[in-house]
């Protein structure tokens, strides 16, 4: 049986590309149509591959032309054979003969071979299962106008069947090999200097070598065998379970790069008909699909695989070119003759397979599932791109991208995955049945240890943030009975999943795996920092209820671990807001006054200390946020944060008011020159204007720092000179907005001391 081969040889990789299981999968079950060709050709890279003649020494690849003279020189005149005879003639054959045991190849040169082999052997149509080996027979060198006459080779071994004509790189003209068979003529020529050729052709084919004009060509020349044994038929039932097995032990190498992935979960094997869910389930099939799907299930418990009758959406993307032609010649994308887009189609650029249906063997319904499949995934005996489909759109030049056009079709396919990834394949395509399924199994008191297995497949099917599994998943983690395996299936979910109806399931693998545990998960659910997507109002609407719920259970740690990391998320969003202008930091503040709310009415009163005295740490822009918390809590809150807001404002209130000369304004900037002449005007009592020639962009860091900061002062450009003027003036309402802002914080202190506060949490 064939496989892929590649091979590496230091700087590249070898360029013969074996076709893999499922494509020979696809040419199996295709039939007669598979039949090869009297000769093949493939190339590969020379790096890596080292020859040695005897009498000449090591030849360095490329061969250049000391080294070709030194060959000659070593070489006898070529004979060739005639009947039973065997003759010297150079009007039949004009060239240079080393014989094979005077050459050494080495390096990368035996599985450069091993792989060109392989790919012979398609190429040719050998029989499958059929052992291909070759034998170095010689090495010639064709110097000017040397040739040889067209002749056929003899079969100088009962096992041989074919020649291989390998072509070293040198520097040369003409001397092409020409091949015949069938009255079908081909002609090779090899003239890449950093590439081997491979020719193999029949040995009852006529061929030859036409004279080399200019340089030398230099080859190797190979009898091709094939073992007497491997000639036995081998049972295409057998040879199509082989090939899935084979498919299923090969790891899939990423297109574009030498790294690979772990071997396919599933094989998916495209029929030609089309199908409604009623008619797939119920196997009735038409054409050659009847055929392929009684092999290929054959195969399948062969192979130790279970399979599944499944429904696939396909869309492809293509390059498109404007069509320029005569219009009766264009091509439409619709049956309307009227259609004002006409194109030629290009390359393929994406090709996306996803099933959204499938029914299992043995079970008695279809299911719903959403599963997409990779390219390496994917067996089509008839390519897609040769159906019609059922819907296309062109899309015309859109900047960073070319003309495309886009083609939907719907195929039915059988799928095969085997029995011992039936767990993982099944997940894949319906994960939330699948946890349901791991649950059931563990509290049936199933194998756990097959459980856990499986479990530990799932880890990578779960996506980052998910917050629909948590509920399912809590479960399933505690009867594990693996802390490390429950924490990695469930560090990936976001806990704002959480809800009350968790807290029996969270209360218990807190308490099966410990109050550490417990912390290290739900800080893994509410990362700090960056983007909440949701978070505070998970807080608002959720984290009382589940609180509430978990201190019913006797599970109050939990309800500490999940406070501390909300308010470690609510400190950094409080900081982040703590902006210079009053408006900007009040409306940073705005959102983050339900979520603490809800944060201090669920936690005790121990904690609530704790993040006030956070606040108390900070500046008095927090007073955006405590005062309004103050007023969402009504009376029934920690007096500490009565305090802190009292002593803030009595603080900012013992400032003596301006008076009626004094234009200063507070600012530190942020410590470079510019800012530093900015804090000196600010700071001045009795200066109100400012022009101040500067260049675009230091005016414009004028300009953001004064908006930032909300300054009364205006700040516009006289446009006049080089550089230009900025005009900075103080606002004549600075002291009434400073005195309704002492106002208010009056009014504030006294709604503080009126209130009948509980000092409660």
């Amino acid at each position: 049986m064939r496989s892929t081969t590649t091979c590496s040889e230091g700087v590249g990789r070898l360029s013969v590309v074996v076709k893999s299981a499922r494509e020979q999968i696809a040419l199996l079950l295709r039939g007669d149509e598979t039949a090869g060709s009297f000769s093949a050709e493939t190339s590969a890279p020379v790096a890596g591959v080292t020859l040695s003649v005897a009498g000449v020494g090591p030849v360095r690849l490329p061969v250049g032309a000391p080294q070709e003279r030194k060959l000659v020189s070593a070489a006898q005149p070529a004979m060739f054979g005639l009947g039973e005879e065997t003759l010297t003639d150079t009007s039949v054959r004009d060239t240079w003969e080393l014989t094979a045991d005077q050459v050494s190849l080495g390096g990368e040169w035996d599985g450069l071979l091993d792989a060109a082999l392989a790919e012979v052997h398609e190429g040719l149509g050998l029989p499958r299962g059929a052992r291909l080996r070759a034998e170095l027979h010689a090495l010639l060198v064709y110097g000017p106008d040397q040739f040889f006459a067209p002749h056929q080779d003899s079969e100088k071994d009962d096992e041989m069947v074919a020649t291989l004509v390998v072509s070293l790189p040198s520097v040369h003209t003409g001397g092409e090999l020409v091949v015949s068979h069938g009255g079908e003529s081909r002609t090779y020529r090899h003239t890449d200097r950093n590439k081997i050729g491979f020719v193999a052709f029949y040995a009852d084919c006529i061929h030859e070598v036409r004279p080399v004009r200019t340089g030398r060509r230099v080859t190797l020349t190979f009898n091709l065998l094939v073992s007497r044994d491997s000639e036995a038929a081998v049972d295409p039932d057998d040879e199509l379970a082989g090939l899935v097995g084979e498919h299923f032990a090969t790891p899939v190498t990423r297109r574009w790069s030498e790294k690979t992935s772990p071997p396919p979960n599933r094989l998916v094997v495209l029929l030609d008909h089309q199908y409604s869910e009623r008619g797939l389930a119920g196997i009735r099939l038409k054409g050659r699909d009847v055929e392929w799907v009684g092999r290929l299930r054959a195969a399948a418990g062969k192979a130790g695989c279970r399979h599944a009758f499944a429904l696939a959406e396909i869309k492809q993307t293509w390059n498109a070119y404007e069509d320029d032609r005569p219009r009766r010649y264009r091509y439409h994308d619709d049956e309307d003759e009227d259609s004002s887009e006409s194109y030629e189609v290009g390359d393929l650029i994406d090709d996306e397979i996803s099933l959204g249906w499938w029914k299992r063997a043995g079970t008695a319904e279809g299911e719903q599932i959403s599963l997409y499949v990779n390219e390496s995934e994917v067996c089509a005996v008839t390519p897609t791109a040769s159906l019609t489909p059922y819907e296309s759109e062109y899309e015309g030049y859109m900047g960073n991208y070319g003309n495309t056009v886009d083609r939907w079709y719907r195929r039915a396919a059988i799928v095969l995955w085997p029995q011992e990834r039936d767990f993982i394949a099944r997940a894949e395509a319906d994960l939330p049945a699948a946890i349901a399924e791991l649950d059931a199994r563990l509290n049936n008191g199933e194998d756990r240890e097959q459980a856990r297995a499986d479990a530990r497949e799932l880890v990578g099917l779960l996506g980052n943030g998910s917050t629909s599994l948590l509920p399912s998943l809590l479960p399933v983690a505690d009867a594990l009975d693996e802390a490390e395996l429950a924490h990695e299936l469930l560090a990936r979910l976001s806990g704002e999943g959480l809800t009350a109806e968790c807290a029996a399931a969270l209360a218990a693998a807190s308490e099966r795996y410990g109050d550490a545990w417990t912390r290290r998960i739900v800080e893994s659910w509410f990362s700090v920092g960056g983007y909440h997507h949701g978070l505070w109002g998970w807080v608002n609407g959720t984290l009382p209820s589940l609180a509430a719920a978990l201190r019913r259970i006797g599970a109050d740690s939990v309800v500490v671990h999940l406070c501390r990391r909300i308010w470690a998320n609510l400190s950094v969003s409080i900081t982040a807001g703590l902006v210079p202008g009053p408006q900007a930091r009040a409306a940073r503040m705005a959102p983050l006054v339900a979520p603490s709310a809800a944060l201090f009415t669920t936690a005790d009163a121990e904690q609530v200390v704790e993040f006030v005295a956070a606040l108390a740490a900070c500046g008095d822009g927090v007073l955006d946020l405590e005062l309004p918390l103050l007023r969402s809590l009504g009376t029934n809150v920690s007096s500490s944060l009565v305090d802190d807001a009292v002593r803030r404002l009595e603080g900012l209130l013992t400032v003596p008011p301006r008076s009626a000369d004094d234009w200063s304004i507070v600012w530190s900037g942020c410590g470079c020159e510019l800012c530093g002449t900015l804090q000196d005007f600010l700071a001045d009592r009795s200066v109100t204007e400012l022009d101040w020639p500067l260049r675009t962009d230091r005016r414009q860091h004028i300009h953001q720092r004064i908006d930032a900061a909300e300054f009364p002062v205006t700040h516009r450009t006289i446009r006049k000179g080089s550089p230009y003027t900025l005009r900075l003036a103080k606002q004549r309402d600075l002291h009434a907005r400073e005195a309704e802002q002492r106002r208010q914080l009056m009014a504030d202190l006294a709604w503080l001391r009126r209130e009948p506060w509980s000092g409660e949490s």
